[in-house]
């Protein structure tokens, strides 16, 4: 994808942010803005059927997270970032369905770049990785919905624009695709294609699996607080928000209700099957609570006022 064009769908994207804006002060819907102000269509309710054969693909991204997917000048691609833009750089993606990684490279253009077989000749491709694309997998990993492969980034050609392209392709044979075969990308069986559309929130059903997530704050729901099995943060999540008098969630690393004060829940007491206990509370700016080096077992979580 050329500089040109992203510079070109950036300048479309704040253009149709302001016009939205604009729109919705003179009373106006959002997409009759949009769509007459920059010519991209606003679309809610893709209803065309994947073909038969073609593997149940989700969105890239954390069950129930919300999302903003546009075509731009590269239909049937997708640019896709967090809904209204804010804070997409660093976010986690996940394999849109499972397969096994078949390329992993550096493409000036791209940026880092991986290539997903997911079988029958279907392919995902995701560009501008923020990290090299072997941080997470490297070729021949197994992946599924509940993989993380890596991070949404603005490397090679993306133009300082933290976003993730991504492309489903088709080819019935051969481990690498190019652009020449792409295909219209579905999510949960919708279709999501035509020259220059949008479509403003769109809602990840990624959620077959448990998924495994590094040890960042976006992945501790508001409310929460967010047991990681292994070390540096990765491996199974425990979650709760509220009293539990039993687990069986191993602990390396934490985090607490996501850095997000909360009257009458802004600490967690945490006993420990080996022995001890420990406090979490929010203090933190991005609600961080690291528990000494080991993984221990949790015994029972209790919700209450200020740590001791």
């Amino acid at each position: 994808m050329s500089s040109t064009r992203l510079r070109t769908a950036r300048l479309r994207f704040a253009l149709l942010a302001f016009l939205t804006a604009l729109g919705l002060a003179l009373g106006l819907g959002a997409a009759t803005a949009g769509a007459a102000g920059s010519g991209t269509a606003t679309a809610s309710a893709p209803a065309a059927a994947p073909p038969a054969g073609k593997p149940a693909f989700q969105l890239p991204f954390a069950c129930g997270t919300k999302w903003r997917l546009d075509t731009w000048g590269h239909n049937p691609a997708l640019d896709i970032v967090k809904e209204g833009n804010p804070g997409s750089d660093g976010l986690p993606v996940y394999a849109s369905a499972p397969g096994t990684v078949s390329a992993a490279y550096w493409d000036d253009g791209s940026g880092n770049t991986l290539q997903i077989s997911h079988g029958n000749g279907w392919f995902t491709a995701y560009y501008h990785l923020q990290e090299a694309p072997t941080a997470y997998v490297t070729v021949g990993s197994q992946v599924t919905g509940a993989t993380q492969i890596g991070r949404v980034g603005k490397s090679g050609g993306a133009n300082n624009w933290a976003h993730l392209h991504y492309e489903q392709r088709y080819l019935a044979s051969g481990t690498f695709t190019d652009e020449t075969h792409r295909r219209p990308v579905h999510f949960g069986g919708a279709e999501y294609s035509g020259a220059e559309r949008t479509w403003a929130s769109v809602t990840s059903g990624n959620c077959a699996q448990p998924q495994t997530a590094p040890y960042q704050p976006w992945n501790c729901p508001n409310g929460s607080v967010c047991f990681f099995s292994e070390t540096g943060g990765r491996g199974t999540v425990c979650k709760t928000d509220r009293n539990v008098p039993a687990s069986t969630c191993g602990l390396r690393k934490s985090f607490f209700n996501n850095g997000h004060p909360q009257a009458g829940v802004d600490h967690a007491y945490v006993s420990f099957t080996e022995g001890g206990t420990s406090c979490l509370h929010h203090g933190w700016a991005d609600g961080r609570g690291d528990f000494a080096a080991g993984g221990r077992t949790i015994r029972s979580v209790t919700w209450g006022g200020e740590c001791p």
